[in-house]
């Protein structure tokens, strides 16, 4: 089961639109999401099979570019891919495993911990 989800994990990962150059923000000022991230630590936490639930509900039902990131993710270059550099940034001050809703090059919320499927999605508006 593990490296089927690593698999859709990294198929979701190539889908993302690149964003670079934008700024973040920490509370919502744009519309609504467009895309989403949870981000972990694997060395320090499993992903919660709520999470990737929500994670395949916002894909699916909301057309919200939803994904999984691991705090270590690196491209080939040795660098964070651009795309996620923000939510990356954002989660790691917010305190991993967080979720960071994004609308464009924004961070609109981040919600650390999430403790259930419905808390997830509420993260995302």
């Amino acid at each position: 089961m593990r490296p089927f989800a690593f698999i859709i994990a990294g198929l979701l990962l190539l889908t993302l639109p690149r964003v670079e150059g934008c700024r973040a923000v920490t509370e919502q000022t744009a519309g609504p999401a467009t895309a989403a991230v949870y981000v972990y630590e694997k060395d320090d936490h499993a992903i919660p099979a709520y999470v990737t639930a929500a994670i395949n509900r916002l894909n699916r039902e909301r057309k919200i570019v939803a994904t999984l990131l691991e705090d270590d993710t690196t491209n080939g270059d040795g660098e964070i891919p651009a795309q996620y550099r923000l939510a990356l940034e954002a989660a790691r001050k917010a305190g991993l495993p967080a979720v960071v809703a994004m609308a464009g090059g924004q961070v609109l919320r981040v919600t650390p911990a999430p403790a259930s499927e419905a808390a997830v999605m509420e993260a995302v508006p």
